[in-house]
Formats: structure tokens, C-alpha cells, sequence
């Protein structure tokens, strides 16, 4: 405190000088705009206890390319994302023990779900460890524990299932590798989304009229999926809208109703984090203002919710950082060759990162998988919409 009382000590002098010899009825507007900010500095330590200033988002893991077998991985382009927001990541394996799960749930201030590609049903290791995060959030928030989600692309769809019980619900779409704009609905232009409300009105605009969503998907959502099903539409509402290469319209955008459960079926941190040339992904300024408001809403609603590790050693021992991610975006030559053409390593729908982090499989993929089947507490979180 007295930092920042010196500090504004100082410039209080200094505007007091400025303004000497000047219109003596300047002085008094010059003072009290000193003083406002020498009671702006005072009064921060009491509104800043208002925030968790030190952030942690959780983000989950999955087993496949590009993983070395017997490894789970997160793409780093989601680590990049939320640190330029202003907080730090702690993977939570797929694997993971449900007891283990819940230890992490309790530390971190939200989770992030994201692209992939999983089997997403009841017994396999990722389906089973979000639905568990999900239901710790929804209780959480009903006990008045603000907690955030956010799922993107594999983690939209996840999101549907476990709030629709429903696992076929997903259909088809031609939409891998399609920037695309989004057509919101008027929950969003209303005012009364708080996704939308959060962004800037010109990154809302470029989202709309430009196309700076990323989609990168060959399943989604489809908007009569939504109106067919009861349990689904009385979670979520409906933001926006997209359009795949045959016309096919699906939803892109969805934010829980009661909840501050939100789901982008496009890529925000693509934008800003991903790099391969084998991807149209839209690197325009504008482009990138995308991924930086989606971040600071992402770890904005993480800043109100004040779970915290036990203690400053168990915060260490839980950041990615006792990681290092691979570059796994490097091209390679191609068989039989020394020379170009190369080759990028890993190529589909959702495994060509320029860097992952790889974690080893702790319990063969969670010990549930191997029998093909969930215990009751995984199917009670399958359908927490009910």
C-alpha cells in the first residue's frame, strides 16, 4: 500500500505543478481529478478482492493422434490462449480417477473442454471425465459457487450430449476446414447473452459479416435437433447459427440458461495459435482480436468463481508448466526422401497443432473404459438436464 500511496503521492505533486500558473478555476478540476485517482489507487485492494486475481483454468486431456500410444494430449494452442488472458492451465487427464478429478475441480476456477476427436460415450475415458467436471459445475453453481465452462468443437458437442442424454444426438456436416460467419439469433443481438455481450461490438461484427470462425468439424448440432429435444432446449439457449458446404444449417454458438455454461462448435484460439499450412485458418488483425476476447471472456468468468489449491507447492506441482509441449507442427520429408516435398506429421479433422503437450496414461484410460460401461454417478451426469 505504501507503493501505491507513494506513487500517487507523486503524481499528485506533479499535476499540482502542471496546473500552477494556470486559470486559477482549473485548479480545482485538476485536484479533484488527482484525487479521484489517488482514491481509485486507495480503494484497489478492496475491489480486487472482488476477483481471483490468480486465475487457474482447467483443461482436459484425450487419448489419439497426436499422442504417442499409451499418451494423452492438449493442444498447446489452448495453454497460449488463456495465458494471454492473464491465467494459467492445469491439465486434467482423462484418465484420471474421479477422486483425482475432483481434487483438480476444487482447485481450478473453470474448465475448458476442447477440439478433438473422442468416442463420446458413456465408459470412454474423456466422456466420462467431463461429464463428471460438468455435474461438479452445475452443483457448484447451484450451492451459489459461480463456475464456468466452456467447450469448444469436441467440447460443444460433448456439452450437447451430456445436457440433451442424448448420444446420437449429433448429425453430420460438411464443415472441416470452413471459416465461416456466424448468423446469431436474438438472444444474442438482444443484449441478453452474456458470451456476446462480453465481446466488443466490432469483434461481433467481423463475426457476423467476415469469415473469422473456424470451423473444423465433420459432426455438429442441428438446429431441429435442439427444437426435438426438450431437455436440450431448456438448458441452453440457441446464440448463433452456421452454415456448412452443402447448405446444411447447425448451431455454432450456445450458453446454458442458468448457468455459466457456454459452447463455441468453432475455434477461437485457432485464430491466434495455429499455423499449418494445410488449413485455411484466418490470421487477419481482425481475426486475431477474435481469439483475444473470446480469452479474456473465457478467463473473465473464471475470475469471479475463488476455488484455490491447498497450497503454493500444490499449485506448482499442478501447472502444465512441469510439461514441456512438442513441436509437433514441423514438416517432414516424405518417405524415401531427403529433400521437398515434405510432408506435415499428423493431418486431419482436429490433430494438426503446431505444438501439444503429451502426458502418460495413468490407468490404462481410466479404468471404466475397458468394460464399456459407466458407473450410476457417470450416467446420472449424462443426463443433468433432466
Amino acid at each position: 500500500m505504501s507503493v501505491r500511496t507513494g506513487s500517487v503521492a507523486a503524481a499528485l505533486a506533479l499535476l499540482t505543478a502542471l496546473v500552477v500558473g494556470g486559470a486559477a478555476a482549473s485548479r480545482p478540476l485538476a485536484q479533484q481529478a488527482a484525487l479521484a485517482a489517488y482514491a481509485r489507487h486507495a480503494g484497489g485492494k478492496d475491489r480486487e478482492e472482488k476477483l481471483n486475481l490468480r486465475p487457474l483454468i482447467g483443461v482436459v486431456s484425450q487419448v489419439g493422434a497426436p499422442a504417442p500410444k499409451g499418451h494423452s494430449y492438449i493442444a498447446s494452442s489452448y495453454v497460449k490462449m488463456v495465458e494471454s488472458a492473464g491465467a494459467r492451465v492445469v491439465p486434467i487427464f482423462c484418465d484420471m480417477s474421479p477422486e483425482e478429478v475432483e481434487r483438480r475441480f476444487k482447485a481450478v476456477n473453470g474448465i475448458l473442454i476442447p477440439g478433438g476427436s473422442q468416442d463420446l460415450r458413456p465408459g470412454q475415458p474423456f466422456f466420462d471425465t467431463v461429464s463428471q467436471l460438468v455435474q461438479l459445475a452445475v452443483e457448484a453453481n447451484d450451492k451459489g459457487n459461480y463456475f464456468p465452462v466452456h467447450g469448444t468443437c469436441l467440447g460443444f458437442e460433448t456439452l450437447a450430449i451430456i445436457a440433451s442424454g442424448n448420444h446420437s444426438i449429433l448429425s453430420e456436416f460438411d464443415s472441416e476446414n470452413l471459416p465461416s460467419p456466424l448468423f446469431l439469433t436474438d438472444t444474442a443481438t438482444s443484449g441478453k447473452s452474456r458470451f456476446f455481450s462480453a465481446l466488443p461490438e466490432q469483434v461481433v461484427q467481423h463475426l457476423q459479416t467476415r469469415p473469422y470462425a473456424m470451423e473444423n468439424h465433420a459432426h455438429g448440432l442441428a438446429w431441429t435437433a435442439v427444437e426435438e429435444n426438450p431437455r436440450l432446449k431448456d438448458f441452453f439457449d440457441v446464440l448463433s447459427l452456421s452454415v456448412d458446404r452443402a447448405g446444411a444449417v447447425y448451431v455454432s454458438t450456445v450458453e446454458a440458461h442458468r448457468y455459466p455454461i457456454t459452447g463455441t462448435q468453432w475455434h477461437p484460439e485457432k485464430n491466434a495459435f495455429e499455423w499449418t499450412p494445410d488449413k485455411d485458418i484466418p490470421h487477419h488483425p481482425d481475426a486475431i482480436e477474435i481469439t483475444q476476447e473470446v480469452a479474456n471472456f473465457i478467463v473473465g468468468e473464471a475470475r469471479r468463481n475463488f476455488h484455490a489449491p491447498s497450497s503454493q507447492e500444490e499449485e506448482e506441482d499442478l501447472l502444465i508448466y512441469n510439461w514441456a509441449p512438442s513441436y509437433t507442427g514441423k514438416a517432414r520429408p516424405a518417405p524415401g526422401c531427403c529433400y521437398p516435398p515434405y510432408r506435415h506429421r499428423y493431418k486431419g479433422e482436429e490433430v494438426d497443432f503446431v505444438e501439444s503437450y503429451f502426458f502418460p496414461l495413468e490407468t490404462s484410460t481410466r479404468k471404466s473404459s475397458s468394460s464399456g460401461g459407466g458407473s450410476g454417478r457417470r450416467t446420472q451426469a449424462a443426463g443433468l438436464a433432466a
